[in-house]
C-alpha cells in the first residue's frame, strides 16, 4: 500500500493555506477573481517556501469552474483532477534535466495545441535558471506572446541567473523564508490532523531547525514521529533532531566570557570524549552567546525566555563588557569544524582567543582631557632683533657687491593697512642672473625667510613622496613667499591650482605639504597656499638658485660660470 509523505499530503489546496506568503497569495487570488491572470510568472525564493505549490494553486484556481473570491472550490471536476494529480493541462518541466534547446523547441511546438479539458494549459518550469542560453533564446518569443490559453510559471532559487529579457516578460514574485510562528502554526495543524501530540516548544525547535523552509519542517516532524511515535515530548524532539541540549554549552559560554582557559579546555575535552556532535555543540554555544548579547542590549523581548532564564542570563553577564561578549560570539561563530568534525581544535582555539582578549582588555579609565593649544595672536609689532642663537644658525651675510636690492610693491604709493593682509614684495636678483625669488611680506627680513627658502627643494621632494598629486600641483609653479605668525605661505602661479591645493581630495594635498614642512622644519610651522603669478616651478627655482649647496657658495662670494657681474 502506497504511503504518501506528509509534505506532499499537506500541500496547500487554497491560497489561504499558503503559509508565510500572504502578499503573494492575496495578489494571485485577486487576479483569479478579476479574471486577469498574466501570461507568465516568475516565482523566486529559497527552497521549501511554496513556489511550486503556488504554481499548482494558480493553475487549479484559473481552471476552476466555480471559484470563490479567487479561491478554487476543490469540488468541481477540474479541481479534483488537479488535487488527484491527473490534470492533463498541468505540465511540469524540470529544467535541471531538460535544459537544452531541443526540449524548449518541443515545448514551443506543443503550446499551440488547445487544452485537453480545462480552460488554460499551465506550464511550470522548475529550476528555470538551469536552462542554457540557447534554450532561453528559443523560449523568449513564445514567453512574450504565448497563445491565449497558455500560462507560464518559472520557478527558481537563483533569480539572478535568469536573463533580464526573460524576467522582464514575467510578473515576478519573491518568496521569503517562512517565519517561525507561521511554520509552527502549520505544523500544529498537521499534528492535529495526524493525531500527534507535540508541545508547542518542541514545534518551535523543529521550525527553527527548518530555517524558513516549510518542506524541511514537515520532513523533520515526520522523521521525529517515525522514531518516537505519536506522543512527542520536548526531549524526544531534541534527541530526534540531534540537539544535544547539553548544559555544558551554557557553561562553556560562561567560561569563555570569564576567561577561564583551563576550565574551558577541560570541558571541551569532556564533550569530545562523550561522542557528542561538536558542530551541533558549537551551534548551541553560539546560540547561547547570541542570547546573552540580546539580553545585555535590552532586546530580550525578542526571545521566548521565562523570568528565571532572563534572571540567570543577567547574572552571567555581571562584569562582562560588550566588547568581550562580541569577541566571544565572533570567534566561536567563525570556528570552522567542516574540515574535521571530530577535532576539537577549532573550539579550543576560539576559547583561547576569548581568554587572550579578556586578559588584554585595558582597564577602564577616563580618557585624559587635552587642553587645546592657546591661540596665537597676530604679532603686528616690528620684528625683534635676532638673538645670538638665531645669529648662529642664520646664513652669513653676502658681500656688499652681491646683496639683493629689495623693492616693496605697494598700490599707488599707499602703505597697506594693518587690517589687510600685506601683499608680498618682489625680490629680484641682479639682471645678469635673470632668476626670480619669492616675495617677502612687509615687516619680515630676508634673513628670517632665507633658511626656510633654502629647504624648499627638500620640502617639495618629500611632499611628492607623501602624495604624488600634491607634488604635481606644486611642480606647476610654486615658491615660498612668506612667513606669517608661524604659517609658511606658498605662492602658486596658477589660481585654480592654488584653490585645488587648499581643498582638493578632502584636504589631503594641503595635509601632505603640511606633513613635509613639519618633518623638515619642525612641528611649530603650519602651511597655507595663495595665488601668486610671480612664483616659479620648483625645478626652475632650483636651477636658478642652484640648490642649497650652490646658494651657500654664492653667500661666500662665488658665482656660477656664465653669470654676469
Amino acid at each position: 500500500m502506497a504511503v504518501e509523505v506528509l509534505y506532499r499530503k499537506y500541500r496547500p489546496q487554497t491560497f489561504g493555506e499558503l503559509a508565510g506568503q500572504e502578499p503573494i497569495a492575496r495578489t494571485l487570488k485577486n487576479a483569479v477573481a478579476a479574471r486577469k491572470v498574466a501570461h507568465a510568472y516568475l516565482f523566486s525564493g529559497p527552497r521549501g517556501t511554496g513556489k511550486t505549490s503556488s504554481g499548482r494553486l494558480l493553475a487549479k484556481a484559473a481552471n476552476c469552474t466555480d471559484p470563490q473570491d479567487g479561491e478554487p472550490c476543490n469540488k468541481c471536476d477540474s479541481c479534483r483532477a488537479f488535487v488527484e494529480g491527473r490534470a492533463m493541462d498541468l505540465i511540469e518541466l524540470d529544467a535541471a534535466s531538460n535544459r537544452g534547446i531541443d526540449e524548449i523547441r518541443s515545448l514551443r511546438e506543443k503550446v499551440g495545441f488547445a487544452p485537453a479539458t480545462a480552460e488554460f494549459k499551465v506550464y511550470i518550469i522548475d529550476e528555470a535558471h538551469m536552462l542554457t542560453d540557447p534554450a532561453f533564446n528559443a523560449l523568449l518569443k513564445t514567453l512574450e506572446e504565448p497563445p491565449p490559453h497558455v500560462i507560464f510559471v518559472l520557478a527558481t532559487t537563483e533569480p539572478h541567473k535568469i536573463p533580464a529579457t526573460i524576467a522582464s516578460r514575467c510578473q515576478r514574485f519573491d518568496f521569503r523564508r517562512i517565519p517561525v510562528d507561521a511554520t509552527v502554526d502549520r505544523l500544529d495543524y498537521i499534528c492535529k490532523q495526524e493525531g500527534i501530540s507535540c508541545p508547542r516548544e518542541a514545534l518551535e525547535l523543529i521550525a527553527r531547525s527548518a530555517t524558513g523552509s516549510m518542506r524541511d519542517g514537515i520532513n523533520l516532524l515526520e522523521q521525529v514521529m517515525d522514531y518516537h511515535g505519536h506522543e512527542l515530548t520536548l526531549e524526544a524532539v531534541r534527541s530526534g533532531l540531534g540537539l544535544t541540549g547539553d548544559a555544558r554549552s551554557v557553561e562553556l559560554a560562561r567560561l569563555a566570557l570569564t576567561g577561564d582557559l583551563g576550565g574551558g579546555l577541560a570541558l571541551i575535552a569532556s564533550v569530545r570524549d562523550d561522542g557528542l556532535d561538536l558542530r551541533q555543540f558549537q551551534r548551541e554555544v553560539v546560540s547561547n552567546l547570541r542570547q546573552l548579547l540580546l539580553v545585555q542590549t535590552g532586546a530580550e523581548n525578542t526571545l521566548s525566555l521565562t523570568k528565571e532564564q532572563a534572571k540567570e542570563m543577567k547574572r552571567l553577564l555581571e562584569g562582562v563588557t560588550r566588547e568581550v561578549l562580541v569577541q566571544a560570539l565572533r570567534v566561536f561563530g567563525q570556528a570552522d569544524l567542516r574540515g574535521d568534525p571530530l577535532s576539537s581544535l577549532p573550539l579550543e582555539l576560539a576559547l583561547a582567543d576569548c581568554s587572550l582578549a579578556r586578559d588584554a582588555e585595558p582597564a577602564r579609565r577616563p580618557a585624559p582631557v587635552i587642553a587645546p593649544p592657546p591661540q596665537r595672536q597676530p604679532d603686528i609689532s616690528p620684528p625683534a632683533p635676532a638673538s645670538a642663537a638665531e645669529e648662529d644658525v642664520s646664513p652669513p651675510p653676502r658681500p656688499a657687491s652681491r646683496r639683493k636690492k629689495e623693492e616693496v610693491a605697494v598700490n599707488e604709493g599707499e602703505a597697506p593697512s594693518l587690517a589687510e593682509e600685506p601683499r608680498p614684495a618682489v625680490e629680484k636678483e641682479e639682471e645678469a642672473t635673470g632668476a626670480e625669488e619669492a616675495a617677502i611680506p612687509v615687516g619680515l627680513s630676508s634673513a628670517d625667510l632665507a633658511p626656510i627658502q633654502a629647504r624648499w627643494q627638500d620640502i617639495y621632494q618629500l611632499t611628492r613622496k607623501i602624495n604624488f598629486k600634491a607634488g604635481a600641483l606644486l611642480n606647476s609653479g610654486c615658491a615660498i613667499v612668506g612667513l606669517e605668525d608661524g604659517t609658511i605661505v606658498f605662492g602658486l602661479r596658477h589660481e585654480p591650482l592654488a584653490e585645488k591645493m587648499n581643498s582638493g581630495d578632502g584636504g589631503a594635498y594641503l595635509q601632505a605639504l603640511r606633513e613635509a614642512v613639519q618633518q623638515i622644519l619642525g612641528s611649530e610651522y603650519d602651511v597655507r597656499c595663495v595665488f601668486d603669478d610671480r612664483a616659479s616651478t620648483p625645478r626652475a627655482t632650483a636651477g636658478s638658485a642652484g640648490g642649497h649647496l650652490v646658494q651657500a657658495a654664492r653667500e661666500l662670494g662665488a658665482r656660477l660660470v656664465g653669470e654676469g657681474e
